[in-house]
């Protein structure tokens, strides 16, 4: 269950009661340990899952303070990224024609554009390229970085 969800039922549950008690979800209970004695204090399903709530509340208010934009950005990146990955195998799988050895399979295959065959210096040169566009990048940014 997503930690908004459960923040808004019990916003929705505390409404009633009080204003001050979503500030109160925030904050840790502390308990004495001698004053508290496990075994003879019977504990209601509704409070392990209230202090179950809390302490996951708790846990998601401190990922999001101690989260960077920067962290954040590469999560939903990488998250874009696998949901078009999974729409392009999805649509491959609807796509799929197979691979027969038949006279309109090899007309189609014929019909597509010519592919070049790979080529260990293209590829080498296409590196190196890739390599030093980055390096110029990175020097662009530390010479901006010096002006400031």
């Amino acid at each position: 269950m997503s930690s908004k969800l459960v923040q808004k039922s019990l916003r929705q549950a505390a409404a009633p009661t009080s204003n001050n008690s979503s500030h109160n979800v925030s904050r840790k209970r502390k308990t004495n340990p001698a004053t508290t004695n496990r075994s003879t204090v019977k504990v209601s399903k509704e409070e392990i899952v209230q202090d179950h709530i809390e302490s996951m509340l708790r846990l998601d208010n401190l990922v999001q303070r101690n989260a960077s934009s920067t962290a954040q950005k590469s999560f939903d990146r990488h998250s874009s990224n696998l949901k078009q990955q999974q729409k392009q195998k999805q649509s491959s799988k609807r796509n799929a024609t197979g691979v027969s050895n038949s006279r309109s399979t090899s007309s189609s295959f014929a019909k597509l554009p010519h592919e070049k065959r790979v080529d260990k210096e293209r590829e080498k040169r296409k590196r190196e390229e890739g390599y030093f566009r980055d390096l110029a990048k990175a020097l662009k940014k530390a010479k901006k970085g010096k002006k400031k």
